[in-house]
């Protein structure tokens, strides 16, 4: 039986780094440890189970935020504890949370025992832990795919101006814990379950990780003046007080459209869907994390 497993997936962690964690592990006098490699991220969640039903008391995923999603699917709901090496492009999980990143701290989290447990959220039945989206996100997102790895940061960066540029409106119904909330054009529909994004930004302010509500964002910005305006906002901290943005929270949430429209949960274009119902699990993931 082994007490920690790692998850690491093969494309994300570096050599460097894995002689790093088996060091740290070993440092921290933890030898009984089950490594289990993975090529792709929604690998993590078959190799979580598996580390689970060998007895892991602690899962630690080495990858990005699709690596982070995947395991937690596998995790939510049980007592093992998931520990995150934030090896990927936007890591919005990690940071979102305050995780450290430097392997010893986060393995000196583990040892200490230092647990939170925190909320996820299903989207038509599958797990997320930060953001779900359609619209201007997801298409960013599929047109920064081909080059994050090679730009990071700067891929998604360079896919925004491009898709504020070129973006059109949908329609989208939004109701939120059963009533009417939107109706309406859209550019997109964001909703989370983490208000944090990168670099400060906040698409929902009041969002905290055990507040027990989703947060939506019907947002109807288009061209780069608009979208700008709405960023400013968001970097003060401000979003409700966008012309360009409805926002609102609740238990359920549910988002229709006038056809199938591709969505995205936290950063990972999973497929496409002409309804898209959410709901909040409250404190349903252990995460090895500092106190707050």
């Amino acid at each position: 039986m082994s007490q920690i497993a790692v998850v690491a997936n093969t494309e994300k962690l570096t050599k460097k780094d894995a002689r790093a964690l088996r060091g740290a592990l070993t440092e921290a006098a933890f030898d009984d440890v089950e490594w289990i490699e993975i090529k792709k991220g929604s690998d993590a969640k078959p190799a979580a189970a598996k580390a689970i039903k060998h007895g892991a008391a602690t899962v630690i995923v080495c990858g990005g935020d699709g690596s982070v999603r995947a395991a937690s699917e596998a995790i939510v709901g049980t007592t093992t504890a998931l520990a995150v090496v934030p090896t990927g492009t936007a890591n919005l999980f990690a940071s979102g949370l305050d995780l450290p990143s430097d392997i010893k701290e986060i393995v000196g989290v583990i040892a200490r025992g230092d647990r939170r447990s925190i909320d996820t959220a299903l989207c038509n039945g599958r797990t997320f832990n930060v953001m779900a989206g359609t619209g201007f996100d997801v298409a960013m997102l599929a047109d920064a795919e081909d080059s994050k790895e090679r730009l990071g940061t700067f891929a998604y960066v360079g896919a925004a101006v491009r898709e504020t540029r070129h973006r059109k409106m949908f329609n989208a119904k939004v109701s939120v814990d059963g009533n009417d909330f939107y109706d309406g054009p859209v550019s997109c529909v964001l909703v989370g379950n983490s208000g944090s994004l990168k670099g400060g930004v906040k698409a929902f302010p009041d969002a905290t990780s055990t507040d027990g509500r989703l947060h939506v964002a019907a947002v109807s910005a288009v061209g780069m003046r608009e979208w700008a305006s709405l960023m400013v906002t968001a970097v003060m901290r401000k979003p409700h007080m966008s012309s360009n943005s409805e926002i609102g929270e609740g238990t359920e949430i549910t988002v229709s459209f006038d056809k199938k429209r591709r969505f995205e949960l936290d950063g990972g274009v999973k497929g496409k869907s002409k309804k898209l119902e959410f709901e909040i699990r409250p404190r349903s993931l252990v995460v090895c994390a500092p106190a707050e």
